[in-house]
């Protein structure tokens, strides 16, 4: 199971209850900012200090730092190479404000992160494979960055000793919670891993779990259909993913404490990719006992511009049979390129019907001196792609849909009263 779930940070008292976060007794909804900088720049650091009055002007209270394995181990060698203090003062004059820090790290190699360019040096054969043999980047977000196989002990072991060791110069106890890598997944649309490394690990895994009906590991590509839609196959890989995401979290807690709180993202889009990011969703959800905070994501259908209930649904249902108390939120609950004003009502009104009313997160907070227009209903998932996502204009003004939320933010906060006094007469 995951964390504790009362901790003191920062001298004040939380606790995680029916999926809410309470600060000294009263329920508090986080509006949590994430900046997307370089955390391994003292100047981008220095920057952000001087803007976290104006974040706090305008009601965030939480600051999550997102720091890529590459900005602060140049080497990969997993032990970071920046001087860490600017980033320790940063955590404390988030504190200083009356704000939370959470602290989130991107070592992946897919939406953004990428290896340092040391790792590879040296360890052949780490990169994941896809169904025709070929070795695979990033070409469903852009960045063609290089995928490293989940199977790799080399990655596994070196990704999880940068996480160990950022962490531990860091003063835990002015961190509300951690977050493992963003958007945990193999990947949507190249189906990996077939690699050597994936092959040691399903047989190490066949033979541990005594299958009996599993499928020998292809020899020749490109791989057959029935093994890629193979039940046991996307067992194993579900369970993979998983233990994937609970090592990681098991990474801070070796630095932070048992008792820290640690979340994760749940990518459940189009139900066609499903399998290829997940293996079998169910499998890989039950799998996350190391977890206290779930993120879905898509909890806004792109394609259909709709809500995407099927995400929560799986979130809840596993939650319900195992007993577990998860915060249920969402990842990136918008951004500054995703998402139409006109449907935010609809969009907002969704995570307070779906989720357990923990916080939003909003992605990128930034002055934005040069994003891109976009006229009104013309925006498409990822058509910026990669875009610099700050939900604010160069002057600090929220751009339309993120407006929706900033100019009524104590109507929404209202909105979210009313849905938590509805539950709580509903369990009464």
């Amino acid at each position: 199971m995951g964390g504790m779930k009362k901790r003191i940070v920062n001298g004040k008292r939380v606790e995680l209850r029916q999926g809410k976060l309470f600060v000294e007794g009263e329920h508090l909804f986080l509006k949590i900012g994430k900046p997307l900088r370089n955390f391994g720049d003292k100047g981008e650091i220095e920057q952000l200090i001087a803007d976290l009055d104006l974040l706090k002007a305008k009601n965030y209270n939480c600051i999550e730092l997102n720091c890529y394995w590459h900005h602060l181990d140049r080497d990969g060698d997993g032990v970071v190479d920046v001087d860490t203090e600017p980033l320790s003062r940063l955590v404390e004059e988030i504190n200083a404000r009356g704000m939370f820090a959470s602290l989130s790290v991107e070592t992946y190699g897919v939406g953004g992160g990428q290896i340092p360019d040391g790792f590879w040096e040296g360890r052949p054969g780490n990169i994941a494979v896809g169904i025709d043999g070929n070795e695979v980047s990033d070409t469903e977000f852009g960045y063609m960055s290089k995928v490293p196989s989940l199977y790799s002990h080399d990655y596994l072991r070196l990704s999880r000793a940068y996480i160990t060791d950022l962490t531990s110069k860091l003063d835990a106890s002015k961190i509300l919670y951690f977050e493992t890598t963003v958007e945990p997944q193999y990947m949507g649309d190249v189906w990996i891993d077939y690699s050597v490394r994936a092959k040691e690990a399903y047989e190490a895994w066949v033979a541990e779990n005594g299958v009996e009906n599993a499928q020998p590991f292809p020899t020749t590509f490109p791989v057959a259909q029935d093994f890629i839609y193979d039940p046991v196959w996307n067992r194993f890989r579900a369970e993979w993913l998983a233990g994937w995401v609970s090592g990681d979290a098991q990474a801070f807690r070796d630095a932070a404490g048992a008792d820290i709180w640690v979340a994760a993202d749940y990518l459940d889009p189009d139900e066609s990719s499903v399998l290829a990011r997940c293996g079998d969703p169910i499998v890989y959800l039950r799998g996350l006992g190391a977890i206290d905070i779930v993120q879905v994501n898509w909890h806004w259908h792109y394609a259909d511009r709709a809500p995407n209930l099927k995400a929560y649904q799986r979130v809840r249902q596993v939650n319900e049979e195992t007993g577990r108390d998860w915060v249920i939120s969402e990842h990136m609950t918008i951004n500054g390129t995703d998402y139409h004003a006109k449907e935010m009502e609809g969009l907002l009104l969704n995570t307070i019907r779906n989720s357990t009313h923990f916080g939003w997160e909003f992605v990128d907070v930034a002055a934005d001196p040069d994003g891109p227009e976009v006229p009104e209903g013309e925006v498409q998932p990822g058509m910026f792609k990669p875009a610099h996502f700050s939900v604010y204009d160069k002057d600090w003004n929220p751009k339309p849909s993120m407006a929706v939320v900033d100019d009524q933010w104590g109507r929404w906060m209202e909105e979210i009263q009313r849905a938590c006094g509805r539950l709580e007469a509903s369990l009464a």
